[in-house]
């Protein structure tokens, strides 16, 4: 039995594997193998020329080039006794092969309409007459009336892969599939296409259609059996077909058709005659194997490589007046730029006519590898381990395959970062010089005419001159081959869990093979010198501590994984002129999807707006799953204080981020302000998609001891007042009031003194006007809690946060915190009775005078502090995050 689980898989995809494998150990022995025919009962050619995806119907695009004769030669060539080729709604092929006298079973897979539900299915059907044909294909309008005729004429059917249908309606009913147990006799159980989480779902549900079910289906829907050949009291039956286009698995997943006394029958019966007898008798058993997506990657992949050569301009006006959503013909009209463009690249053009050769197990030509440049060389060294494999076991082929292609790929964009950097858009210190955050909102714009991205000479400057078709230009061949790489990847992905959402219930519903509810957490910090970096700690803490069912994972070079956490080696890092010290690092996209995949991760979450807020939208579409964004920053207040950005230029990246947001199933935000941003007339996200949350205390440190004031201040008495900030020493932070405040308390409080702790890139700046105010520099957290336990108040200066990390910091080891009464403050602090909330420098000043004043409030003040932090304790807001997320069963978040 071929094992396609790594080490790394979880526990439900093992289960998967293990409970299929049993199946088919156990389904063999029905019947002796040398009374049984060895057949496919579901492959295709090059008539399958109209596919039933609505893309490829725009774009012109036929399911498959394969000719009929290959496939045939690959059906012979892995041991198939019978032929037969169930194009889409056509047996052109059949016909034509029993022309030249070959013996074929004629066969199609026809495209049904189930008029109430507005959804298509594929029902494949053998032994028919040509004549009988032109009947079939007039009657698949109606599935009911289509498989009437085909029990009046003794039409032998099969539902293929029962999981997956043609609609764009995600709430699927289940009772279609009552429907379905009354409708057909024979289904599909092992489609070589498919994952082993379908090929489950269909075996348990057909395993439990007893007599009693389906006679209750049959009087609730008003269905008689009997119209559709279907008797109660007999069993269901199970088959198999590999369902290839290519002609690289066809024949090893198939059925074996038993026919007593196979030898003499073989004598005075044609084995296409044979095959239908069993066919008919229901003497039928699976063989082959179920990967998880990889034979539907490889697939793809020779597909999309001979896309990229084939394709035919579809004409502006196809794309337009066809069917299908806006969004569907714009997609297609990109794409169709893309591919088109690509047919102008020689180089690339060989190199997918190289992978078309490697995966149908030629080999490359010498002349090939001698034209190929020392820079590329490694793709014919993939390629050509790919071409080797095909020629031994299915199992070494597709490990093969499925380990070049992530490697390729990550090859690939380590090339491109080399190139780019050798233009010198990254320097030496990993900046990118051309570039800065009021570039980037002012520039930065795809041109309405496509031909503009690949137009080197004619194009107007980008980023700082940088000509954005000169880029790529340079880029061409890695660029386009990932596209292509990483196009197969997330397609194949996406076919698979396009109906995830009803895979889901349907598991539900029958109580077996329910996909583990588990959450992949993406961020860009974790363990870096910032607030969002420290209170993603403390939620990763509480993670493990409770074993939540959630893991982080992250991109850094020196940090190590812990439980709960992956970490991903970057590709690079880089940073932005202006934009802080926080460092992009640029994660491998194929490693983070496997981590998802291997992980039985059924949601997604991120943090930040780097490159991991990408990589999540991509998951999130590619596996068909909720995604969720936690924000942090306010980044229309940022970039109002860091830039010079004008109001029309803000309003544009507010769009942007707009956008952005509406991409993702929910949006967590951290004080009330921000949320009635988001679900007003600027954002207009729904109510329901925005979930009000928090971040957590950590439990005081019963070992801190308060730091002396006399430590810090020569000869200073504990009775001296100081003032605390801590944080990042920045504009948007509003540290630059402090120097007025201060002032402005002195005339009441003249020895109060200041201290700073952090660093950023105002601190010299800072030190000019707080001359005398003591900045510590970068402070780790055991001298952080010894300040909040020795000093007295915490100024926090920021209209930019969104929350407020310090304050609850501070609230711990009972130090008081005044604010300016905005955003995440003003649902923390309490006004007057832990801190106070205030509107402006001047009342800041008044109310700081009045807090050294009162010794009595001030001591109360203290105690209420340590007090509210018990509102902001762990456990209840981590639950109420899983159960926004739809972690728990206590509420009907989307699964």
């Amino acid at each position: 039995m071929i094992d396609f689980v790594s080490s790394q898989t979880s526990a439900f995809r093992k289960s998967l594997q293990l409970e299929f494998n049993q199946y088919l150990d156990q389904t063999t022995n029905r019947f002796p193998l040398k009374d049984c025919l060895r057949m496919d009962l579901h492959c295709h050619d090059f008539n399958s020329d109209v596919p039933d995806e609505l893309w490829g119907r725009i774009l012109g695009l036929p399911e498959t080039w394969l000719k009929t004769k290959h496939l045939v030669r690959c059906l012979q060539g892995n041991g198939c006794d019978v032929i037969t080729v169930t194009n889409h709604n056509n047996a052109r092929s059949c016909w034509e092969l029993m022309e030249k006298g070959q013996d074929v079973l004629a066969a199609a897979e026809f495209t049904c309409h189930f008029p109430e539900y507005d959804l298509f299915v594929h029902v494949l059907t053998y032994g028919f007459t040509p004549e009988q044909e032109v009947v079939l294909k007039g009657s698949r309008g109606d599935i009911y009336q289509f498989l009437r005729y085909t029990a009046a004429h003794d039409i032998p059917v099969i539902l293929p892969h029962p999981m997956y249908f043609y609609t764009r309606n995600e709430h699927i009913d289940l009772e279609l599939f009552e429907k379905l147990a009354v409708l057909f006799e024979r289904f599909e159980v092992l489609n070589g296409q498919r994952d082993q989480w379908q090929s489950v779902l269909t075996l348990n549900w057909v395993n439990s259609l007893t007599p009693e079910k389906i006679r209750s289906y049959a009087g609730k829907h008003g269905l008689d059996p009997a119209d559709f050949g279907v008797d109660p009291d007999r069993p269901k039956v199970l088959t198999g077909g590999s369902d290839d286009h290519m002609g690289i698995f066809a024949g090893e997943c198939g059925s074996y058709l038993y026919v007593p006394d196979l030898s003499k029958r073989l004598k005075t019966s044609k084995p296409s005659e044979l095959a239908l007898e069993a066919i008919r008798d229901n003497r039928i058993v699976p063989f082959g194997y179920v990967a998880e997506n990889q034979k539907l990657n490889i697939a793809l992949l020779d597909y999309f490589s001979q896309v990229a050569t084939h394709i035919e301009d579809p004409g502006l006006l196809r794309i337009m007046f066809h069917r299908g959503e806006t969004s569907d013909k714009l997609a297609c009209f990109a794409i169709s730029n893309l591919l088109l463009e690509m047919q102008k690249h020689r180089n690339t053009q060989k190199f997918y006519d190289c992978i078309h050769a490697a995966l149908q197990g030629r080999k490359l030509s010498k002349l090939v590898k001698w034209n190929t440049k020392k820079d590329y060389r490694f793709c014919i060294r993939y390629l050509e381990q790919i071409s080797a494999s095909k020629n031994k076991s299915p199992e070494e082929f597709i490990k093969t395959v499925n380990q070049t292609i992530p490697r390729l790929f990550t090859e690939l964009n380590l090339l491109m970062i080399k190139r780019v950097k050798k233009a010198s858009l990254i320097n030496a210190d990993n900046k990118l010089e051309n570039f800065s955050t009021e570039e980037i909102a002012r520039k930065f714009e795809i041109p309405s005419q496509l031909t503009g991205l690949f137009d080197g000479g004619h194009s107007k400057p980008g980023f700082s001159g940088l000509n954005i078709g000169k880029l790529l230009d340079s880029l061409s061949f890695p660029v386009l081959v990932s596209i292509i790489l990483l196009g197969t990847t997330f397609a194949s992905t996406r076919l698979l869990y396009q109906n995830r959402r009803f895979l889901n219930d349907f598991a539900a519903h029958i109580g077996s093979a329910e996909h583990p509810r588990r959450a992949l957490y993406l961020t860009d910090t974790l363990r870096d010198k910032n607030g969002v970096s420290s209170s993603l700690s403390g939620k990763l803490r509480e993670i493990q501590r409770a074993d939540l069912p959630v893991d982080f994972l992250i991109c850094h070079a020196d940090v190590e994984p812990e439980p709960h956490l992956h970490v991903v080696r970057p590709l690079t890092s880089f940073s932005v002129a202006d934009f802080g010290e926080q460092e992009f690092r640029l994660p491998d996209f194929m490693e983070v999807a496997r981590i998802f995949y291997e992980g039985g991760y059924d949601r997604i979450v991120c943090s930040t707006e780097g490159p991991m807020a990408l990589v999540s939208l991509l998951i999130k579409s590619m596996f068909n799953v909720p995604g969720y964004f936690f924000m942090h920053t306010d980044w229309i207040d940022f970039i109002k204080d860091n830039t010079d950005l004008s109001q029309h230029e803000r309003d544009r990246i507010r769009r942007f981020l707009r956008f952005f947001y509406q991409q993702y199933t929910g949006v967590f935000v951290l004080n009330n302000e921000h949320r009635s941003w988001l679900t007003g007339h600027q954002m207009q996200l729904d109510n329901d998609r925005v979930f009000l949350t928090a971040h957590h205390t950590q439990p005081p440190d019963p070992a801190v001891q308060a730091v002396s004031k006399s430590e810090l201040f020569d000869g200073a008495s504990d009775d001296l007042p100081v003032l605390l900030y801590a944080g990042r020493l920045s504009r948007e932070k509003g540290l630059f009031d402090l120097p007025e405040m201060v002032a402005r308390i002195r005339q009441s409080v003249p020895d109060v003194r200041v201290v700073i702790a952090g660093t950023g890139p105002a601190e010299a700046e800072l030190k000019k006007v707080l001359p005398d105010a003591l900045f510590l520099g970068w402070v780790d957290k055991a001298r952080m809690k010894s300040l909040y336990a020795g000093l007295d108040l915490f100024v926090f200066p920021s209209r930019f946060d969104t929350f407020g990390n310090v304050v609850l910091e501070a609230f711990t080891y009972g130090m008081p915190v005044i604010a300016y009464n905005c955003k995440g403050p003003k649902d923390i602090i309490q006004h007057g009775i832990n801190g106070y909330l205030v509107e402006d420098i001047e009342s800041m000043a008044v109310q700081v005078a009045s807090f050294f004043g009162d010794a009595a409030h001030r001591s109360m003040m203290q105690k209420n502090a340590v007090r509210r932090s018990y509102d902001y304790q762990a456990e209840p807001i981590m639950q109420r995050f899983l159960q926004d997320m739809g972690l728990t069963h206590t509420d009907s978040s989307p699964v």
